[in-house]
């Protein structure tokens, strides 16, 4: 059982750790996703400059004193001058201003008449990109191989490629960019380029990233495998404090066995009826622990550490008369008065042995937390389809916050108090295995009431 709790554990742990290195797989995946983006971007912007900027040389006129120069004028015409054809020199856009035409600028209208002229002159040349993207796009590190091409309707105009050729085909790796930018106005060329970037060129800007990550899943793993180590070590000391008490209890089986031997033996040999009946009581009590030391013998080697009940029909007023005799006699101190309100033809369908576990449980803790001069009342009263069995005393109550807390295994509201905690638990225990619950109600100097309600099909 243990070697499978522990593999069950373990592959959690696993599945733990594996979808935490995953969310951070993908959470690294979606940002050099957005690096990649960002740069690409990049590159899409400055190309468009410079590609603007190159098609200027092929607008201007040569200018034997400024050869670098391109003279941009801009002039109000006349109507005149607007219906003569001046494209040779300015190139030529017809707008219609009715209708607005989505995007748009005027900056890049401007622009792609100017590349209208390059293109048209034959000045465009792909080396002169290329040189201005080598000198002055800031981040050419990053990248190890490129191509660039010049269509004319889907057709080759001029090619050019830059470190080491992938193949003939540029697929869709992650460290390929894909640059596609229309050029002039009338949408016959287009400018294509596909660039190879260098392995991972964005992970040097995320280390600190990707750092903390790291260290968060190795936190996490060590975390996991300590609350492991843990957990181990609990589960070792449950079973060593199972097999110290399933020992003891076996051990103690001996002695009560010789106990009862004995008390039968005075019992027979004793001339006073009274004093008979004593010995042959207590000779009754020790034969009902021995048989509850074997039932928990038992519990210990089940499997399912669950309670089996043998269910009988149970007087509830003879049962409860019969311990308050007992703890009467234990409690003599407390000059108990109690009022017993059972019908006495109630008798209920419960195992015999629990069910008289568990009110003596509530009758004795009602005696020990009373103050001297107890006053107890058991009652029992059919209500809702509902069978209430209800232990009142005279104590010194139970605080609110710690009414929850009662019920708990080795938990005292009053350490002062003798006991180990596991009385109520266990009558908790009882109940729950007869399909019932227990309630209480407390009030601090008023004392408890403590309810066994159990289904009314019990009522034989």
């Amino acid at each position: 059982m243990k070697n499978k709790f522990f593999k069950r554990l373990g592959v959690m742990s696993v599945l733990v750790l594996a979808i935490l290195i995953g969310s951070q797989g993908l959470w690294l995946w979606q940002q050099l996703e957005q690096e990649k983006q960002a740069f690409t971007l990049e590159v899409e912007n400055s190309l468009q400059g410079m590609i603007n900027f190159h098609a200027l040389q092929g607008y201007s006129t040569p200018n034997p004193d400024k050869p670098s120069v391109a003279t941009i004028s801009m002039k109000e015409t006349t109507n005149e001058q607007t219906n003569k054809d001046t494209s040779p020199a300015l190139g030529k856009s017809e707008i219609n201003t009715k209708n607005y035409i989505p995007d748009f600028a005027l900056g890049k209208l401007i622009e792609a008449s100017f590349t209208d002229i390059s293109l048209w002159k034959g000045k465009f040349h792909l080396y002169v990109v290329d040189s201005l993207l080598q000198n002055n796009f800031p981040e050419f590190e990053k990248i190890q191989a490129y191509r660039m091409q010049l269509l004319k309707n889907d057709l080759a105009m001029d090619s050019l490629h830059m470190g080491k050729e992938m193949g003939k085909k540029w697929g869709n790796s992650p460290s390929i960019l894909h640059v596609r930018i229309p050029l002039g106005t009338k949408g016959s060329y287009v400018f294509i380029a596909d660039f190879q970037l260098k392995t991972f060129p964005f992970l040097r800007g995320m280390v600190y990233s990707i750092g903390i990550s790291a260290l968060a899943v190795v936190l996490v793993a060590i975390f996991l495998l300590w609350l492991l180590w843990k957990l181990q070590q609990q589960m070792a000391q449950l079973q060593w404090r199972e097999r110290t008490v399933s020992g003891m209890v076996h051990d103690l089986k001996t002695p009560l066995s010789y106990v009862y031997t004995l008390l039968d033996y005075l019992a027979s040999k004793e001339q006073l009826p009274a004093m008979q009946q004593q010995l042959r009581n207590a000779s009754s009590n020790v034969y009902k622990l021995t048989h509850k030391m074997e039932i928990l013998l038992t519990l210990f080697r089940a499997k399912k550490k669950k309670i089996v009940l043998e269910c009988v029909p149970f007087n509830l007023a003879q049962k409860c008369r019969d311990l308050l005799s007992e703890l009467e006699l234990v409690y003599q101190d407390k000059q108990a008065e109690f009022k017993l309100s059972i019908p006495e033809n109630l008798d209920i369908y419960v195992d015999p042995l629990y069910f008289e576990a568990a009110l003596r449980n509530l009758l004795d803790n009602a005696f020990k937390y009373s103050d001297a001069c107890a006053k107890l009342e058991i009652k029992a009263i059919r209500e809702q389809k509902q069978l209430h069995i209800c232990v009142t005393d005279s104590g010194k109550g139970i605080p609110q916050k710690e009414q929850r807390k009662i019920f708990q295994e080795f938990y005292r509201a009053d350490n002062n108090s003798k006991g180990h905690g596991i009385g109520l638990a266990f009558t908790q225990q009882i109940v729950k295995a007869h399909r019932g619950r227990i309630r209480l109600e407390s009030k601090l100097g008023e004392g408890s009431i403590f309810c066994i309600v159990l289904p009314e099909k019990v009522i034989v």
